[in-house]
Order: structure tokens, then sequence, then C-alpha cells
């Protein structure tokens, strides 16, 4: 290719340009224009495109240098990120003005291709840590990091070889212990029963009916006015009528006077006969009835407890036991339990039907009710008997067999009532053999000693308990706790709910009472242990938060009470801020009411895992009552010595069979998974407790912002051209003047 020299170049380009045909002129000077002006739209336009991008860069990074201000007391103390320190829009502004500039490209040292100018500039608050998303967030994204899950895991692996055990044992204690209800009712109906068949037999006894037989071989020949006298009489009466029957109608008549007071006084003995069996035979059939309805009523509780034996094999357990023992927990292994636990303590569930009669017990009793029913009116029957005999032998003329109907007549009656008195009153041997067999041999005696025992360790127990209630209360303790409630409530409001009930722990009546307690506890436990397991669930992390970040009630501060009464000590312990976890979970605003929660279900899961080796302990009692009994004492005896232990070390074994220590923030990690049912309280709890402890109110904490900014440059040519551009909606800002302005709006959070 030839090469042009300069000199050529220049004397074309001149020629070109001055050419004396106009037309190559103007159309050169339009061509030239025209691309001028393309290539200054499109220089202003790239530069706007870069001003965005600068812009947004550096309105992000103010918004950054705002959040980087946070209150470093919540950081430190809770773990929580929220807007402190200087102030935001302060801080916002001269981040801006600060970054306007060195954010910028530029050709060489001085000449700048953008330069912004901030115009104005906002801030605003998007979230604030009060609200219980917002700060729920913030909670589990802390323990996430943490990674705190590994202490439940192994509470976990300690309690998953457990679980079938305590599952029977909490089928086997609520069958027992429903059963025992129904059994004691059913007792007391039958014995009432008895009591009946009794009162009847007495009525008999002191009828009277017995000395105007007479029926002891030693009154016979008393004489006197009764059945007996008037058989052994007989024979001179129809002597002295046939006598004064063969007087001639002149003749006078010498024993009219004896026959008279015969015949008054067989007609009187007759009557008075009568009337008693009467009146014994009303009341013995009113005793007889109520008697059958008792039995009745027993036969329908023992047809419930047949019932309760039908549904048993249908587990009404909690089916988060057979989710912790199917979950791979890792360190389970070197927990075991023996392997015939469970089926040890299933054949005592099993042996709950041998507490249940056959039918055909009730139906033997009905007939023994029938047989002393018919003796009563046997009784009745051959005083009526007895009377008809007398008057028909009483009756003109004397018949020569009336005194053999009379003799068979008295007979009867003895035998009659003989036969009653020989079975129910002396020696009574039907009744002696029901009463033998409603006391089981010496198995209720046994349960009443057990009863006894039990019932002064329970009142042990719960006067320890209920010790708690008795604690001096300080007006300074009172206080913090309404301060603390008022803060709930404040928190509540903030987030639109209402206060829910707080978790509460009613203490049983009876151990028994507590048995089903303590067995429904254990129930919750495995149910939260086995959601934990199966996915992790949110109220874990909180959990830990809590048990973590929070104090807890320390278990020693209860030694002098436990041991000498003295509760000196506990007024002073019970303060607010030694109990936040406590009163985070249970939600009490007093100082003793969160503590009395705690660690009441620290006693019931204690018992139930204590009453689950008492059910294989005792097994070998035989009787299913004999063998709850004994378990509850067990349990109750070990309780005791466990809360003991927590109140000298801190401490306590988990089981006989499990080889482990387990504290008391173990059992509260545990009462946290299974108190999940209202977390939205528990949220504001905690926030309440911080808030205390802080003195900052989180619902004026941000935990986000949003900056707005308005920022403009200056247009290098056609800004009219802009603006049109900016009228068709191709640019995001507007050109004021011969300046762009654009507004960015960012929003960031912790």
């Amino acid at each position: 290719m030839r090469r042009v020299d300069r000199a050529t170049l220049l004397y074309r380009c001149r020629r070109l340009l001055l050419a004396g045909d106009g037309a190559v002129a103007i159309f050169s000077v339009i061509v030239l224009s025209s691309l001028l002006l393309f290539f200054s739209l499109l220089i202003d336009y790239a530069r706007i495109a870069a001003f965005h991008k600068l812009t947004e860069d550096v309105v992000r990074s103010g918004i950054r240098s705002v959040l980087s201000a946070y209150d470093a007391a919540l950081y430190e103390r809770y773990g929580l990120f929220g807007r402190g320190g200087t102030d935001g829009e302060l801080l916002f502004t001269e981040v801006l003005e600060a970054n306007a500039d060195e954010n910028m490209n530029s050709i060489g040292e001085s000449y700048k291709l953008i330069r912004m100018k901030p115009e104005t500039s906002k801030l605003h608050t998007a979230d604030f840590l009060g609200k219980h998303d917002v700060f729920a967030r913030q909670v589990l994204e802390d323990m996430k990091y943490k990674a705190p899950v590994d202490f439940t895991l192994e509470l976990a692996a300690r309690f998953a070889p457990m679980a079938g055990a305590m599952k029977e044992a909490a089928v086997t204690v609520s069958l027992l212990e429903n059963m025992r209800r129904l059994y004691e009712k059913r007792e007391a109906h039958l014995a009432l029963v008895l009591e009946l068949q009794e009162q009847a037999a007495a009525i008999v006894r002191g009828s009277g009916i017995d000395a105007l037989i007479p029926v002891r071989t030693a009154e016979l020949a008393a004489g006197g006015d009764t059945a007996f006298a008037i058989v052994s009489e007989y024979g001179s009466y129809a002597s002295q009528v046939m006598h004064d029957q063969s007087v001639p109608a002149e003749g006078e008549t010498i024993y009219e006077n004896e026959i008279h007071a015969y015949e008054e006084k067989a007609r009187a003995v007759g009557m008075e006969l009568r009337r008693l069996s009467s009146e014994l035979l009303k009341s013995h059939e009113k005793l007889q009835g109520d008697a059958r309805k008792e039995l009745e009523t027993a036969r329908l509780l023992n047809t419930d407890m047949q019932r309760l034996v039908q549904q048993a094999s249908a587990s009404t357990a909690s089916d988060g036991y057979d989710a912790v023992s199917r979950s791979s927990v890792t360190g389970a292994g070197q927990y075991q339990v023996p392997a015939s636990a469970a089926a040890d303590i299933e054949q005592v569930r099993k042996s709950a039907d041998e507490l249940v009669l056959a039918e055909s017990w009730f139906n033997q009793y009905s007939q023994e009710l029938s047989a002393q029913g018919s003796a009563a009116s046997a009784i009745h029957m051959e005083t009526g008997s007895f009377q008809s005999s007398s008057l028909a032998s009483m009756s003109r003329p004397i018949a020569s067999l009336a005194s053999d109907g009379l003799l068979e007549g008295v007979a009867s009656l003895r035998l009659a009532y003989g036969m009653y008195e020989e079975k129910y009153i002396r020696p009574g041997a039907i009744l002696a053999s029901r009463r033998q067999t409603l006391e089981s041999g010496n198995v209720k005696a046994q349960l009443k000693h057990q009863e006894e025992q039990a019932g002064v360790l329970w009142k042990q127990a719960r006067g320890m308990l209920h010790g708690l209630t008795a604690i001096p209360q300080t007006e300074e303790h009172m206080k913090l706790f309404e301060l603390v409630r008022k803060r709930y409530n404040d928190n509540l409001l903030f987030n639109q709910q209402s206060d829910a009930a707080t978790v509460s722990y009613e203490q049983g009546a009876d151990i028994h009472d507590a048995a089903k307690q303590s067995a429904a506890l254990m129930d919750g436990l495995f149910t939260g242990m086995a959601g934990m397991l199966e996915r992790t669930r949110d109220t874990l992390y909180v959990g830990e938060y809590v048990v973590g970040r929070f104090p807890s009630f320390a278990p020693q501060n209860l030694r002098m009470m436990m041991t000498e009464g003295d509760l000196t000590e506990l007024s002073h312990a019970i303060a607010f801020n030694n109990q936040e976890a406590e009163y985070i979970l249970y939600g009490f605003h007093n100082p003793v009411g969160n503590i009395i929660a705690a660690y009441g279900e620290l006693f019931a899961a204690r018992l139930a895992v204590r009453t689950m080796e008492g059910l294989i302990e005792s097994r070998s009692l035989g009787h299913p009552l004999l063998i709850l009994s004994a378990a509850l004492l067990y349990g109750l005896e070990k309780t005791m010595e466990d809360l003991l232990a927590f109140s000298e070390r801190g401490t306590a074994p988990l089981s006989k069979f499990v080889k482990a220590e387990l504290s008391y923030k173990d059992y509260l990690r545990l009462f946290m998974l299974m108190h999940d049912a209202d977390e939205g309280s528990r949220l504001a709890r905690m926030i309440a407790v911080i808030e205390q402890n802080s003195g900052t109110t989180l619902s004026a904490v941000p935990s986000g912002v949003t900056g707005e900014a308005r920022i403009s440059m200056e247009l290098w040519f056609v800004s009219g051209l802009m603006r049109e551009l900016g009228r068709f909606g191709l640019l995001e800002g507007k050109v004021v003047g011969n300046r762009y302005e654009a507004t960015q709006t960012i929003g960031w959070s912790y």
C-alpha cells in the first residue's frame, strides 16, 4: 500500500471542504454534526449508566456503615444485632459525602468522568428487634452457627435405650392406676353388699323369733309364751276341752278358764310370730334389694375393668417413645438397659386381667343373695303355717291329729330359723366365706400397709415442694417481676398478640395422681425428643439459647431447706436474675411460681423413671396392684434421694440401668422441648428479660434500615435531548437544568 505523506493529506482535505461544489460541503456538515450529536448523546448515556451503578454502590456502602454501628452490649451478652451508637442519619450522610467522589472512574489525576453530588438523603428504619419474627431469626442464626445441638443429642442418646421400657411403664402405670380406681370402687360396692347381707342377718337375729320358738335346746323346757310351749300344753288343753264337752247340759264345766287361757295364749303366740316375721321379711327384702343394686353396680365396674384390659393392647402412650427408640442416635450404644426390661413390665401389664372377676362369679353371688332371701321367706312362711295350725287345732271338735300338726309346725319353724342362723348368723358360714373371698387373702392388708408407707413419704415430698410457697418474698423481688410483666405485656401488644396461659405443674393429691402425671410428663418429654431427632425443630435452638444465655435457679440453693428446713438462704436466692430461664419457660410473674413449676416437673420426671425401675424390681409380688403399690413406693423413695443429690451436687443418676449423670440444666433443655405450644409468649418473655437487663426497649431498636439518597451529576452535552429521552421513559432519573438526578433506595438488615 502506497504511503501518503502529511502534506498531501492536508491538501486533499482542504480541497474537499473548500470545493466549489456546495452540495458536497453541506452533506459533510450534516454527516459530521449528526455523528457529533450521536456520540455526545451516547457519551452522556454511558455516563448515566455508570452513574446509576456508582450511586447504588455508594448508598449500599452508606447502609452498611450505618448497620456497622450496633449495640455492643446486646451483642456481647445475647448475640443480638441492633442499631446503636452513632446517629444513623448523620452516619449515612457522612458516608455518602465521603464516598461520592472516591468510587468513580477517572482519566488522569484531575479529570473526572463522573462528578456526583448528594442532593438529599433520608434513613428509614425497617425492622425492629422487638418483632418476634426478627428476634427469632437472629436467635436461630446465632445458635445455628454455634451448633449447640450436641448437648441435647447427648441427652437423647442417654434416653433412647430407655424408650421401650419407659413406654411400657407409662402404659402399665396408666392401666393399673385406672384399674386400681375401678377396683377400689368395685370392692367398696361388694363390701357394701356383704354389709347389707350382715344387716339383714342382724335383723333376723334381733327379731325375737328365736325366743318365741325357741330355737336353743336349753330353752325348750322353760315353758312360757312360746310355740313349743303351745305344742307341749296342747295335750292337756285337748283333754280339758273333751272333758268339758262330755259334761251333760245341766252339768258344770270345770276347765273353762284353763281352756280360755290356752286359746288366748296360742292365738297371741301365733299372731306375735306372724307380726315379727312380717316385719323381718319387709326389712330383709329392702336390704336384699339394696344389696342387689350394689352388686349390679359392682358388676358394671367389673365390665369397665374388663374393657380397660382389652384396650390395653392398643397402647395409648405417645408415639415419641417409638420414634426415639428407632432413631440412630450417636453414642446411644454405650447406655443400655436390661434386654428383658420392657418384656418384664409388659408381663406386669398383662397381669391386670387378674383383677377382673368372671361373670359367673357375680351370677353365683346373685344366687347367694336369692338363697338368703329365700331363707328369710321360709321363716315367714313357717310362722304362717304354725299360726294356721294352732288356730286349726283349737277348732271344735278337737281333731285327733291336731297335736301332730302343731308339733310338725313348730319343728318346721325351728328348722327354718335354724338353717338361716347356721348360714348367716351363728356360725354364719356363708357370710364368713364371702368375707374371706372379698378380702382376697392377705392382699388387701399388704396394700393397706404399702399405702400407709407411701402416704408418709408422699407427705414429705409434698411438704418439700409446698415448702417453696412459704419462702419469704421481698417487695424488691416482687417489684422486679412486675416491671418484667409490664415489658412482657408491652411486647405482646407491639406484636399484636394476646397473653397465653402460663405453663403450670399441678401437684397430684396423692402418689397415685402423681404417678399418672409423671407418666403424662414423660410422654411429652419423649415427644419433644422425637421431634428434635426427626427434624431439628426451631424449638431446640430457642431452648438451647435460653439455657445458654439466661441464668437458671441452682438446685444447691435448696440444700438448707431440704436438710434443715431453713428458708433464709432461699429468700435471697429467688431473685429474678437467678431464675430467668425458668421464667422464660413457665411465665409466672412471682418469685416462687417458676421455681415450683420447674422442680415439680423435675420431681415428676424422676418419679416416672424410678417407677419404671420399681415395676421391674417388684414384679415378683404377683398381684398387679401390689406390684403397682410397691413400684410407686420404690419410685418415691428413689426420687427423694435424687432431689437430695441435686441439692448437694447439682446432678443425679438418670437410672440404675443407665449409668449417666444428668444436671438440672439438662432437664431444663428437655422441658423446653416439651413446652413449645405457644412460642410467641416465650419470645415475648425472652425479650422482656433482655430489656430489663439491658435497659433497652427492643421494640425501638432497629435491626434493619432503608437508605434513600437523591444524587446528581452534570450533563456534558445536550441536556434538552436527554430531557426528551426521559419523557419517553428511557431514563431512570430526571434531567433538571443541565444536571441529571437519580434516587437510590436500598434496604439492609442484620
